[in-house]
């Protein structure tokens, strides 16, 4: 199983973005109840990965960001919890 999955928030990030097209980062925060900093070391790393896409586009004199799950993450986040499934059903 990959490291990605080690972390709780990264685990998490990945569960919110499964079932959407993209998010947004301030959303991402707000779900998370985390510091921007963190968001954006972790987000980084999923990012390094090929788990994820993040962009940055103008929005009313402000810089919004995007943050979106790729198909390399999408198939290894249903990997991973078909694994922690087939756990559940060892016995």
């Amino acid at each position: 199983m990959s490291k990605v999955f080690n972390s709780e928030i990264r685990v998490k990030i990945l569960a919110i973005l499964y079932g959407m097209e993209y998010c947004e980062f301030t959303y991402l925060l707000e779900k998370l109840k985390t510091t921007e900093g963190n968001l954006w070391a972790h987000l980084k790393k999923l990012e390094k990965e090929g788990y994820i896409i993040i962009k940055k586009y103008p929005f009313k004199k402000r810089i919004k960001t995007i943050v979106k799950i790729t198909d390399v993450g999408r198939e290894n986040f249903k990997k991973y919890l078909t694994e922690l499934l087939n756990l559940s059903n060892i016995g």
